[in-house]
């Protein structure tokens, strides 16, 4: 009787609202502290087994409830989700958070902590709850994330907002550029019709560097307009059969003979655009080719995986040069080489078309690869049938 006296008097002179429930899970202490925040007095609680009344509208146990019956790890997720955790302090305790928006005005948040109560020889004779009002932490946090989250949306806008300009700014200049190259080459051509054989050696070269360096500036024209094309496009989703769609773009192009191209036999009916999924593996296996220089022959395989829910990767691996891992998100950026012109053709653009094609398609693209052990692209696009599951 002394200690529960003595007991009493240290949990009234507490200012933490705490009760006590003994093995019955009867209340056998209730504070001047918990009747201040919850409502209820001593008198009305004690002898009760009713200590949920303040936080719930039916009947179930608090945390003191389930440290008393060593509740599992299921039972506690069930009553309080991911919002609890094993004490650090306490053998047997237990922590939590949670809101009752009908306690105090706008309701309020509760950080709560219940631990087992022990005899002199050890054993459970009861548990112990405390309470810590934190609502106006929370309502801080709350204020910092949705100012946070405003802010996100703000620069998100701001973004789109430029990426649509320099879309546009991309879209206008390349196509401009066209009608001066064209009347470059012309002109080039009409000189070389002229000049003809009265041309010595030096000046041969020079128009051979003049027409290669048209190439590449109608090549970086056209890759420039098919990235803003990319954005600027409405994208149609229908079923597509991406084996059927592979073989048909493998017969319609140029594969050099040395070139031991495999296309896996049976495949699954994805959701996307033809005209983007044809632009990502045009350029695909067009570097799958180019970067390849292998001894023992080249060789490309086209096949798929599953992935996720609702989704497959399509990928295209070759037994090329390969790219180290320090370049790995490099090459997707636009206009970034890791070679010379010289070395090996091409404008740096396409693989950001790429990119940014799996990404219209509500997928991605990724990389494995090793100097000297090939590349393998992995494109992660929407099976059909499974639209409704992806957050368009």
């Amino acid at each position: 009787m002394e200690k529960d006296r003595r007991l009493y008097e240290i949990l009234q002179g507490l200012p933490i609202p705490t009760f006590v429930i003994d093995q019955r899970h009867i209340i056998t202490h209730w504070n001047v502290a918990c009747e201040h925040a919850l409502g209820l007095t001593s008198k009305e609680m004690i002898g009760t087994s009713r200590q949920w009344q303040p936080f719930y509208k039916n009947q179930r146990p608090v945390m003191a409830d389930l440290v008393l019956c060593s509740a599992s790890d299921e039972q506690l997720d069930r009553h309080y989700g991911d919002r609890w955790h094993k004490s650090l302090h306490v053998e047997g305790g237990y922590e939590a958070d949670d809101y009752y928006p009908h306690i105090g005005a706008g309701g309020t948040w509760f950080f709560f902590t219940a631990a087992p109560l022990r005899d002199t020889q050890g054993k459970v004779i009861g548990a112990i709850e405390t309470l810590q009002d934190i609502t106006d932490r929370k309502r801080a946090e709350q204020r910092e994330h949705d100012q946070l989250e405003e802010l996100v949306q703000q620069r998100t806008s701001e973004l789109l907002e430029v990426n649509e300009e320099l879309s546009q700014y991309a879209f206008v200049v390349s196509h401009d550029l066209r009608s001066p190259l064209r009347a470059i080459r012309n002109y080039a051509d009409f000189l070389l019709e002229e000049l003809g054989e009265g041309l010595n050696k030096d000046q041969q070269q020079y128009f051979s560097g003049l027409k290669s360096a048209l190439n590449h500036g109608e090549e970086l024209v056209r890759d420039l307009l098919d990235f803003s094309h990319i954005s600027k496009r409405e994208i149609l989703f229908q079923r597509i059969d991406p084996g059927l769609l592979l073989r048909e773009l493998v017969h319609s192009k140029i594969i050099p003979a040395d070139v031991d191209l495999v296309l896996q036999e049976s495949w699954p009916l994805i959701a996307a655009d033809r005209t983007l999924v044809e632009q990502i593996f045009r350029n695909l296996i067009s570097n799958a080719i180019k970067f390849n220089r292998s001894a023992t022959g080249r060789r490309v395989e086209l096949g798929w995986q599953p992935v996720g829910q609702g989704f497959c990767e399509l990928f295209v691996r070759d037994n090329g040069i390969g790219i180290d891992s320090r370049y790995h998100e490099q090459v997707f950026k636009m206009l970034q080489r890791l070679h010379t012109h010289k070395e090996f053709e091409g404008t740096g653009i396409g693989l950001a078309i790429v990119r940014k094609a799996a990404s219209r398609l509500h997928g991605s693209v990724r990389i494995e690869s090793s100097p000297g052990e090939g590349s393998t692209f992995y494109v992660m696009l929407p099976l059909w049938g499974h639209m409704e599951e992806i957050d368009v």
